[in-house]
Formats: C-alpha cells, structure tokens, sequence
C-alpha cells in the first residue's frame, strides 16, 4: 500500500505539472486539434487537389489518417511523458526513487501504462471523429494498441539522452521524424517495405492498412508490433535506468 501509495502521488504531481505546463498543453491541443479539423480539411483538400492538379487523393485516405491517429498520438504521448521523466530527473525525484522502497521500475511501469492507455485512447478518438479512411472498429482498436507502446518507449529515449529542457527540444525534433519515416515507407515495394517493422509503430499503421484495403491479416500486423514493443520497451528502461544513476 505504501509503494501504491507513492506511486499515486508522484502521478499526480506528474499531472499537475502537465497542466502548469503551457508548451505541453499547448502541443497536445495542436496535435489532437489538427487530427480533429481532418475531418473537413481532407475532403476539401481532396476536393482541390482533384480540382487543380487533376489527381486523386482517396485511395491515400487511409496513409494521411493513420499518420495522424496512429502514428501522432503515440508522439504525443512521448512529447509529454519524456518531459514528465527528464523533470524527474532534473529535480532528483527519479533519483531519490533508487533508494527508496519504491522501485523506480514500478513508478516506469505506471508511467508507460498511463501513456499506453492515453495514446491508445486517443487514436480510437481521432479516428472516430475523423471518420475518413478508416478499418473496420475491432481493426482500429488493434492498431491503437500497436501503436500506443511506442509513446514509453519515445518518452524513454528522449528522457534519458537529454540532461535539460532545450537538448529535450532538439530530441524530440528527431524522434518527430519516424512517424514520417514509418508512414513514407507505405511507398516501399514489399517485402521491402517490412523492414521498417524494427520501428513497432510502422507494423501498427500496417494494421491499419492491411484492414482498410482487406488485403491481408491484419491481427498479424499488430500482434508484431507489439511483439517489438515487448522487446524494446525493457531496452529503452533500462537505457533511461542507466542515465537516472548518473
């Protein structure tokens, strides 16, 4: 109950900081206000597109709406939970947590559950409001789960290579870059285009196309990309252990 009891409240001082945070609350309302406004801005652009240039954006539909409910939401989830552990570590609470009765590992668990739960939840959202391009619901919900592990694994990388807020800034400009790179290569021939499973979330957005498209076993997909998470997750911890003993 102690150990519980320490974890609650480190988790609400956690969300107290998110909400005194303008650049977090600020970012979380960019990311889920753009994913909402697709609901009217991709029919019209699509419109515009077909208009001016004489091309058909539909049959990318389901690409431009999973970068954006699967791949975005897991950043998110990474842009507020790295912030979270790097103050952590600045204010030596993570460090405290080392000799505490508390296992840190348990308070990394919580976190990531949180995040997990939160992106997750976002990505079933966005796509129902966005209501565009979308897989079957159960298929959805699966790529959501494949995709949300990527948000502790991020946050836990970012924590852990930076010492201070400005070098969390310039992590995150290139942990931004993935999602990009997991949702260009829908562009690779296979099997060619499986490479990139090494980064889960791409196997999550592959889900969601594979279902979209009914071209292939979906479930397989996400099952992969939580297979990798499985796998990175643990790395990623004890990466961030390291640097919090430092």
């Amino acid at each position: 109950m102690t150990s519980t009891a320490a974890v609650m409240g480190m988790l609400r001082t956690d969300g107290l900081r998110v909400r005194r945070d303008r650049f977090l609350l600020g970012t979380a309302a960019y990311i889920v206000g753009i994913s909402i406004a697709m609901r009217w801005a991709l029919p019209w652009i699509t419109d515009e597109v077909r208009r001016r240039l004489d091309f058909d954006l539909i049959p990318y539909h389901p690409l431009i709406v999973s970068h954006f409910v699967v791949q975005l939401a897991g950043l998110l989830g990474a842009v507020v939970g790295g912030f979270l552990l790097l103050e952590g570590r600045e204010d030596r609470t993570v460090k405290a947590l080392l000799v505490s009765p508390v296992p840190l590992s348990v308070y990394l668990g919580v976190v990531c559950s949180v995040l997990f739960v939160v992106s997750a939840a976002l990505t079933i959202f966005e796509g129902a409001v966005i209501g565009i391009g979308l897989p079957p619901p159960i298929a959805l919900i699966g790529a959501a789960l494949a995709g949300a592990p990527a948000a502790g694994g991020l946050a836990l990388l970012v924590a852990a290579v930076a010492d201070t807020k400005t070098e969390a800034f310039a992590y995150m400009k290139i942990v931004g870059v993935a999602p990009v790179v997991a949702s260009a290569f829908y562009f690779v021939p296979e099997p060619w285009q499986w490479l990139a499973a090494i980064y889960p979330p791409y196997a999550a957005s592959k889900a969601y196309w594979v279902a979209e498209a009914s071209t292939g076993n979906w479930l397989l997909w996400a099952i992969v990309g939580l297979v990798g998470s499985a796998v990175w997750l643990p790395v990623l911890a004890r990466f961030f252990l390291r640097a919090a003993r430092r």
